[in-house]
């Protein structure tokens, strides 16, 4: 009887022990970087775990970092270029797996300027701080 419960005392102390660690999910900081020779405006990401704005990015340039609770290779972009809106829609999550921790880029194109379509490449950047 002793044994059973020393057992089940171990058992439960690993599963707390497991449950206080952070998620290998994420947090995941991502920015972007628009690759174009266009001004991006109202440039907005949903992760699927978190939606952000990062506003104007212009022809080359990269923005600040925003933390998501985690994130994908693919996500849910739309933005606005010349007046013409663009999209990116995964098309699922289901067998994705998630960047993980650590801060990522969205290298941002337009991969079809006349079904308004972006083309995205992430890069590994650094572990988060």
């Amino acid at each position: 009887m002793q044994k059973l419960f020393i057992a089940l005392v171990t058992v439960m102390l690993i599963s707390v022990t497991n449950s206080c660690r952070k998620s290998p999910e994420g947090p995941s900081d991502i920015r972007i970087r628009n690759l174009s020779t266009k001004v991006f405006d109202d440039v907005f990401v949903d992760t699927s775990a978190g939606e952000y704005n990062y506003g104007q990015i212009q022809p080359g340039k990269v923005t600040d970092y925003h933390r998501f609770d985690k994130a994908y290779r693919q996500a849910h972009i739309t933005l606005t270029a010349n007046g013409v809106a663009y999209e990116m829609v995964p098309v699922d999550y289901t067998y994705e797996i998630t960047l993980g921790q650590g801060k990522f880029t969205y290298e941002l194109n337009l991969a079809d300027t006349v079904n308004h379509t972006l083309s995205i490449h992430v890069i590994a950047e650094a572990p988060l701080d």
